[in-house]
């Protein structure tokens, strides 16, 4: 590769202690990079960016994906800071730059993602403690994550004929629309009828995610025969709308994904059945 300059201008006994230095952006990365380090260094292959890419792809051979990548991760990050401490001239530093990004990672796996049937969902909010319940079924219908539904003020809501308007934030500050039924909202005013937070608790702050969690948790327990996640409605809204619509852009958009290619990651699961891909052959 192009940054052997690296091997050929230092003694590869500097560039390896310098290799062990790396540094994460916490303890525990930093903790993880050099343990990934060393097991590079103690592999036999040559402290190189062509040594870390052939250890690379042995790596690929016998370790799981996060292994490898977590791998990749701190090679990258310690040949770069390698250079830096070194002073190696900054030609020399982008032909590393430029050969560590030609080295590929894993790609993962699709996660398995948890839902509930509509039927177990009904069975679950009948279930549930009526004030938790209103908190659910808007979890449900909006897609959004549980923080994201529990900050929302009184001054974010804005009635709309037979909608009613949400304003969101999600992660960053990132800031997008939801709606639900004005029927759910007369509910909901029922239950909290006044408060800065729509789902205000009885101490004058908005619930706390863990409560909400282990509440759904404990009633899913009880009534579904399994524990599940407030995050699985959020799932199963995605799920349910992508089957009966089709239309991926518009639940990414309802779900807040700067990019289509997540809702497709995580929700599309299809495969044709034998009777679809053996007809009229």
């Amino acid at each position: 590769m192009a940054s052997t300059p690296a091997q050929r201008t230092r003694p590869s006994s500097d560039l390896a202690a310098a290799l062990l230095k790396v540094k994460g952006t916490g303890e525990l990365t930093t903790a993880a990079y050099q343990s990934a380090i060393g097991a590079f260094l103690a592999s036999g292959q040559a402290a190189t960016v062509e040594g870390f890419a052939a250890y690379i792809h042995q790596l690929r051979r016998t370790r799981s994906a996060a292994t490898v990548n977590q791998a990749l991760a701190a090679g990258r990050k310690g040949f770069l800071q390698a250079a830096e401490r070194l002073g190696m001239p900054a030609r020399e530093v982008s032909l590393i730059r430029g050969a560590l990004a030609e080295i590929p990672a894993v790609k993962k796996a699709p996660p398995d993602v948890a839902v509930v049937t509509p039927e177990e969902r009904s069975a679950l909010f009948a279930a549930l403690p009526l004030r938790v319940r209103l908190v659910a079924e808007t979890l449900y219908v909006t897609g959004a994550r549980v923080s994201e539904v529990l900050t929302i003020r009184r001054d974010q809501v804005k009635p709309n004929g037979t909608t009613v308007e949400l304003r969101l934030y999600g992660k960053g500050g990132k800031e997008r629309g939801g709606r639900i039924p004005k029927e759910l909202y007369n509910r909901i005013l029922e239950v909290y009828p006044q408060g800065m937070y729509l789902f205000q608790s009885r101490v004058g702050q908005h619930f706390k995610r863990e409560y909400i969690s282990r509440e759904i948790a404990r009633a899913a327990r009880r009534v579904l025969g399994r524990s599940i996640s407030a995050h699985v409605l959020r799932h199963s809204r995605a799920t349910d709308l992508l089957a009966a619509t089709h239309r991926i852009k518009a639940v990414s958009r309802l779900l807040g994904h700067s990019d289509e290619a997540t809702t497709l990651r995580y929700y599309v699961r299809d495969a044709f059945s034998d009777e679809e891909l053996f007809a009229g052959v």
